[in-house]
């Protein structure tokens, strides 16, 4: 077996949750001779000894079997349209009910966003820098520091071990606090705070409220033999100035009313608004010895490492059996389900047992996965796999998913889509995210799109995707159109008969064309169909060309196909 990137990672050890076996005993995995466990739902191949738990963070060894941690729990369930996902060739006009568990098979998501600032003996660095000023590793995602010690919670210097960085697609918390930078991070990351005036604890950053306050950690003033930065008060002024070793100064604003919020110990920020954004970008983390914290913008934070990560992954959801969701499915008047929102590799049991009882009522099951699968995985998708989408993003150029993914390539990704197609049992579509800058390359697009045409055939749909209009674009632009239609212009030469451009409304690619006589088969405005001229046996009415479509129009068309079911929350 080829060597994965799972062997570069550590295994994480079970603290809580769930400290115990929960779920049901998972079927993809192999007994190895160190005692270990290989799980083969991923193609990360984690191997994963006795009381630990993979990088996905539920699945996990106990009494030397593998457990599905999230089996029988459902964390979201919502209603879209089957073109979001996207799917345009198979059954369209579907209304799907869309789940998730918790779990991902990606990294680490406890992590900042580039810009903070954090106080290293080297001044105030921003994170980026400490990552990219750090010594490579053979995981491009994570580097070695040296020589650099951080200020912790604990009012102190402790050496900078590691740093990391990673590509992040979703939600991110912005915390305002007066006079002060933004803290900028994803919702699980562990923030120091006073919660309704509390003591200081490690609270989530999803669950802080504008009544906390972060805190910030005073230096201790007594001489300092390696002239560390001090702090000096101005208690009766509106800032705070960080006197530094090398004789530079910072000053960082507070409000007269924290006057009566300072304690030897720590300066108390209070929080004057929440703000959840979406963003798509690197983000960062870093690993203190000892004391596993630092700041950011001055506030302290706690650090990533594999501890915090294993408790951090929680196992939570609703708890359902399979069943439960195939009636909810057709309680909405839905035609089938989806698996998304997370990787649906890493609880392919629970998919599995719930799509072949969705498929005994009638109904569809769709995947929206990263296609980072194995062949033990892709063989249990016959039994009940309809559709799949395939997430590229970058055009899977090494480069880019080396960095902003943390996969050595994605040539796993290519293996998968070949199996699939080898069952001839499950509709194929690609989705290509086009990152501005780092993932936009058109040679990388042209290579993506000749595999595509070579070995899955001309008429398998493709959809170049720009960043969502609600995406707040942070460190790179949105995908300017010009780049979106190069590519298909480029996925077009290389013989694919059915080129989309994904998130850009009103689009004239977003439309169906008929190969035969250039007419629009399928009009669309974003997820909705506008216009269908197929006849009943989906051939162009205007030159008989039959277009690969699967299914007439669904009846639901009109339908709201957009509203929440159930969230566990």
């Amino acid at each position: 077996m080829p060597p994965s990137k799972a062997d570069l990672i550590e295994p994480l050890d079970v603290r809580e949750p769930p400290g115990r076996a929960v779920g049901k005993v998972a079927e993809l995995w192999k007994p190895l001779d160190t005692g270990k466990i290989m799980c083969t739902a991923c193609a990360r191949y984690c191997k994963i000894g006795e009381g630990q738990v993979g990088l996905c963070g539920v699945r996990g060894v106990h009494d030397g079997k593998l457990w599905l941690y999230v089996y029988g729990k459902v964390i979201t369930g919502h209603v879209d349209p089957i073109e979001k996902k996207p799917v345009m060739h198979y059954r369209p006009g579907s209304k799907i009910f869309s789940v998730a568990t918790t779990g991902c098979s990606w990294l680490c998501r406890y992590c900042f966003l580039p810009g903070t600032k954090v106080l290293t003996t080297r001044g105030q660095e921003s994170i980026e820098r400490i990552f990219s000023s750090s010594v490579p590793t053979e995981n491009p995602e994570i580097r070695r520091s040296e020589g650099r010690l951080a200020f912790t919670h604990k009012r102190r210097w402790r050496p900078v071990v590691r740093a990391f960085e990673h590509f992040y697609s979703g939600p991110i918390l912005e915390l305002r606090i007066p006079g002060m930078d933004d803290v900028r991070c994803t919702p699980e990351h562990r923030l120091y705070a006073s919660v309704d005036q509390g003591p200081v604890s490690e609270v989530r950053a999803d669950s802080l409220t504008d009544r906390d306050c972060l805190v910030i950690p005073r230096p201790k003033v007594e001489g300092d033999a390696r002239g560390m930065p001090r702090w000096i008060g101005f208690w009766d002024g509106m800032e705070e100035t960080i006197l530094e070793g090398s004789g530079g100064t910072l000053l960082a604003q507070r409000p007269r009313s924290l006057e009566q919020m300072v304690t030897e110990d720590y300066i108390f920020a209070g929080i004057r608004r929440i703000h959840t954004k979406t963003y798509v970008g690197p983000v960062y983390n870093i690993e203190v010895e000892e004391d596993h914290s630092y700041t950011a913008n001055f506030m302290a934070v706690a650090n990533c490492q594999n501890f915090d990560i294993s408790q951090r992954r929680k196992v939570e959801g609703i708890e359902v059996e399979p069943q439960d969701v195939v009636n909810m499915t057709l309680e909405q008047g839905c035609q089938g389900l989806a698996y998304t929102y997370n990787e649906p590799s890493i609880f392919i049991e629970f998919a599995r047992d719930i799509g072949m009882a969705a498929r005994k009522a009638g109904l569809i099951n769709i995947f929206v996965s990263n296609g980072y699968d194995t062949p033990d995985g892709v063989e249990q998708m016959p039994r009940f796999l309809d559709a799949i989408t395939v997430d590229f993003k970058g055009s899977g150029e090494t480069e880019f998913v080396r960095k902003y993914i943390g996969i050595p390539n994605a040539d796993p990704i290519f293996d998968t889509l070949k199996r699939i197609r080898d069952t001839k049992a499950t509709h194929i579509e690609i989705t290509d995210l086009i990152v501005p800058q780092v993932g936009d390359s058109l040679d990388a697009a042209r290579r993506l799109s000749k595999f595509v045409h070579d070995e899955l055939g001309p008429d398998t749909p493709i959809h170049f995707l720009r960043f969502h209009p609600d995406y707040k674009m942070m460190e790179f632009p949105s995908t300017p159109v010009e780049t979106l239609e190069a590519h298909c212009a480029v996925a077009k030469e290389e013989g694919l008969r059915y080129v989309y451009i994904g998130n850009v409304a009103g689009h004239p690619l977003e439309h169906t064309y008929c190969p035969g006589c250039g007419a629009i088969a399928v009009r669309r405005y974003g997820f909705d169909i506008t216009g269908w001229y197929l006849d009943r046996q989906n051939r162009c009415k205007k030159c008989g060309t039959p277009l690969p479509i699967v299914g007439s129009l669904e009846k639901t068309f009109k339908d709201d196909r957009f509203y929440s079911v159930l969230h566990h929350g």
